[in-house]
């Protein structure tokens, strides 16, 4: 298991050095969502019309937190840069387990990074912000909406090496879809989910059930998503 540790954290290094700075570029660009995202949430008590909106942005702004830009996401769909990657390694002594292992650690990694400078941004950037919330509550929604960032991020990583490029941009788009289609129909169902998570992190604090659920299904995921692409991986096609 040591060997496997060791190969993991050695592709997690070789991957950040290739892409520096695409990562720099990737922390500027959190740095602005986390801008505008931060003057929409502290707008929500004057302007009510404005939650559709931030429902739809926040949720996506939230998948994409575990995530940097890369030469191979800009060029996944024409050279299918992934499935090229994966080839690469395959030539080399390292397990599939070293291989999902580094890449599970590359979503904490970035979600750690990406998830601490959006969401201080996102808290100081507008006084409305620290007025709905305390920095206690504050940090429940955060650490709620990060939760739910890492769910869906391990869906992304299982189509991103288990999928070819097209098969995994027509499945990022109807994911993509779905989830908007399950928003505007939360929204006008039951309410605000931005609006909503606020309120239960005032309410409940710590004891706030969103919370906790959410982070062990994020627990959950993670799990699940590392043994269900260690299993096929080494069965897929790379030719």
């Amino acid at each position: 298991m040591d060997g496997t540790w060791r190969q993991a954290w050695s592709i997690v290094g070789r991957e950040f050095k290739i892409d520096r700075y695409y990562i720099l570029a990737s922390l500027i660009l959190i740095a602005y969502m986390g801008f505008f995202s931060g003057i929409m949430i502290g707008e929500i008590p004057q302007k009510s019309g404005l939650l559709l909106v931030v429902d739809l942005i926040f949720w996506a702004i939230a998948s994409m937190i575990g995530y940097y830009f890369s030469k191979r996401i800009a060029k996944y769909m024409m050279e299918d840069s992934y499935t090229s990657m994966l080839a690469y390694y395959r030539t080399l002594p390292i397990s599939p387990q070293a291989l999902v292992l580094a890449r599970m650690i590359q979503l904490l990694l970035c979600t750690l990074f990406n998830g601490t400078l959006f969401f201080i941004i996102v808290y100081f950037v507008h006084h409305g912000v620290h007025e709905q919330m305390g920095l206690a509550a504050y940090l429940v929604f955060a650490f709620t909406w990060t939760a739910f960032g890492l769910i869906f991020n391990c869906l992304y990583i299982g189509m991103e090496l288990l999928m070819r490029g097209k098969g995994y941009f027509w499945y990022n788009c109807a994911l993509v879809l779905v989830m908007e289609a399950i928003v505007v129909g939360l929204h006008y169902t039951v309410g605000s989910i931005v609006e909503s998570s606020i309120r239960i992190s005032v309410d409940r604090g710590v004891a706030s059930p969103a919370l906790w659920i959410l982070l062990l299904l994020a627990a959950a995921s993670i799990f699940a998503a590392y043994r269900v692409i260690v299993s096929r991986l080494p069965l897929r096609n790379l030719g």
